[in-house]
């Protein structure tokens, strides 16, 4: 007799999911507003779990409930989860598609729960092979680079070719399709793949909802809340990886300090609101008008820095000036008022450049473009030594 009749391992398949629901759920609850389709994953998870727990009291509990409830169920629960990745990786969820093959199933099984077995398990595993290879390929396609998002992308596919499989060998099968927990080969395959599928499955969405938050929580540690720029640690780190390339290749290091001119008066007269509205509208403007080299990040108040790698003092002051003349002219935003920028500009040998000396020597040069009258751009006289 075996260790475990295909009624336990339906039951299994339907405690671990709801599990890690229960897991998701309480992830859910903590994570940042923009950590979006997690709940949709849980929710899907304990809506497949219930689902399958009717299947598993079949014979004990109405045919209605254990097989038109129960298989509408699961399908609507793996609808829940693509739409979970689609809404996590910012698409639009396919709700059309999800309903589309829910109504198929629920249309299809009412006709057929007593007529034919065969008929309602090739459109339950059919549409199933379909939500499945379809999740996969959402999430192989929109979960790079992660490791884990691959590999529940391949899981997922697996997941649909068995589905896919038991669906073709039921629709060319000449005799009666044997009772849920006879333990027929493929039966036994289906629905031990199936259990086994389902718990790597939920575990993996779990893992990618962890991976994504932390993701998440490493970013904010480098950028600035309100601009989303790079912040100043951010900045010290990127100058260490380039002073070391621009020593090995006898470069030079660039760097701008940038000061929005008059800026507590913009506060002082239009609040702190328009401030804000000000120091995002530069953020965009000046991250527009970089190079894929630079490194822009927010100094500290309304001061910014921008860290030029290998960019010669020409041309550093060339692209200070531009910036200069950009923040200038109106903004195409109605809500942000006109302001203008003073910048300093600063250049060492890498050999000898420390990001603290760089920035002294750009605010330096950035007094001087305040003092001359604001809304210019000065260069450091030791620069032109480096």
């Amino acid at each position: 007799m075996p260790l475990f009749d295909l009624r336990t391992v339906i039951l299994m398949s339907s405690v671990m999911p709801g599990l890690m629901a229960i897991a998701l759920f309480s992830l859910a609850r903590s994570f940042p507003q923009n950590i979006r389709g997690v709940r949709h994953w849980a929710s899907g998870a304990l809506v497949v779990s219930v689902s399958v727990l009717l299947l598993a009291f079949r014979g004990s509990v109405p045919d209605w409930l254990s097989i038109l409830v129960a298989n509408c169920g699961i399908i609507f629960g793996t609808g829940l989860g693509l739409a979970g990745t689609q809404i996590l990786y910012g698409r639009r969820p396919s709700w059309r598609f999800v309903s589309l093959l829910l109504f198929i199933a629920a249309a299809s099984m009412s006709w057929l729960v007593h007529p034919s077995v065969a008929g309602r398990t090739v459109v339950i595993t059919g549409a199933l092979a379909v939500l499945y290879g379809t999740h996969g390929v959402v999430m192989l396609r929109l979960g790079r680079p992660s490791r884990t998002a691959l590999s529940v992308g391949t899981l997922l596919l697996a997941e649909s070719a068995v589905a896919g499989a038991r669906c073709i060998s039921v629709a060319l099968a000449t005799g009666g399709l044997p009772d849920l927990f006879h333990p027929e080969l493929m039966q036994t395959l289906y629905l031990t793949a199936g259990a086994a599928f389902s718990l790597l499955v939920t575990v993996g969405l779990l893992l990618i909802a962890m991976e994504r938050l932390r993701t998440q929580l490493e970013r904010q540690s480098y950028r600035d809340p309100l601009t989303g720029l790079l912040n100043r640690r951010a900045l010290a780190l990127a100058f260490e990886e380039e002073r070391e390339l621009a020593k090995r290749n006898g470069a030079v290091l660039s760097m701008l300090l940038i000061d929005l001119d008059h800026f507590k008066r913009v506060n002082d007269e239009h609040g702190h609101d328009m401030g804000d509205n000000v120091l995002i509208d530069f953020a965009e403007r000046a991250s527009a008008a970089m190079p894929a080299s630079a490194y822009l990040a927010r100094w500290g108040g309304e001061e910014f820095a921008v860290l030029l790698p290998a960019l010669s003092l020409q041309n550093a002051h060339r692209l200070a000036e531009l910036i200069c003349t950009r923040i200038s002219e109106p903004g195409s935003s109605p809500p942000v008022i006109r302001y203008t920028c003073s910048i300093g500009v600063a250049c060492l040998a890498a050999a000898e450049a420390t990001i603290q000396q760089l920035a002294r020597d750009a605010d330096t040069a950035l007094y001087h473009a305040k003092h001359l009258g604001r809304n210019r751009v000065e260069i450091c006289d030791r620069a032109f030594a480096a």
